[in-house]
This record gives C-alpha cells, structure tokens and sequence, in this order.
C-alpha cells in the first residue's frame, strides 16, 4: 500500500514540476519577444536630430532613447602621454 502512495506522489511532483517548467519557459519566450518587438523605434526624425547635434563629431550610437556623439579629440592631449 505504500507503494502506491510513493508512486502517486511521484506522479504528482512529476505533473507539477512540468507545469511548473512550462509555465517559466512561456513567460521567458514572452519577455524575450516583447524585448524584440519593442525595441525597434527609432524614426527618421530622431536620427536626423541626432546628425545635426552630432555633425562635428559623428554619432556614436542612436537608440529610441539616447544619442550619443564621439567624443571631441582634444588638440592638447594628455600630459601623461610620451
């Protein structure tokens, strides 16, 4: 008789851990399809923006969010360079 209820014990962690699992593998494929459809944003006018701000330098990198120029060489230099 207790090897029923060890079998059916099995069983039912078996079940639960598989629902378990399938369950974070969803959410997981969610996340990463919603990070993949939402981060592609970026409109002509935001790039266009980031060109004029960016035109002496040139622009490093562009997002939905952010525009980033190189930095500006200076002339001078470091005072630590041979």
């Amino acid at each position: 008789m207790e090897n029923r209820t060890q079998d059916g014990d099995d069983i039912l962690i078996k079940s639960i851990s598989t629902a378990i699992m399938k369950a974070v593998l969803y959410i997981c494929i969610t996340i990463v399809a919603g990070m993949l459809f939402s981060t592609c944003k970026i409109d002509a006018n935001t790039i266009s923006e980031c060109e004029s701000a960016c035109e002496k330098t040139g622009i490093q990198e562009v997002t939905s969010t952010s525009c980033e120029c190189f930095p500006i060489d200076n002339e001078i230099g470091s005072p630590f360079v041979l």
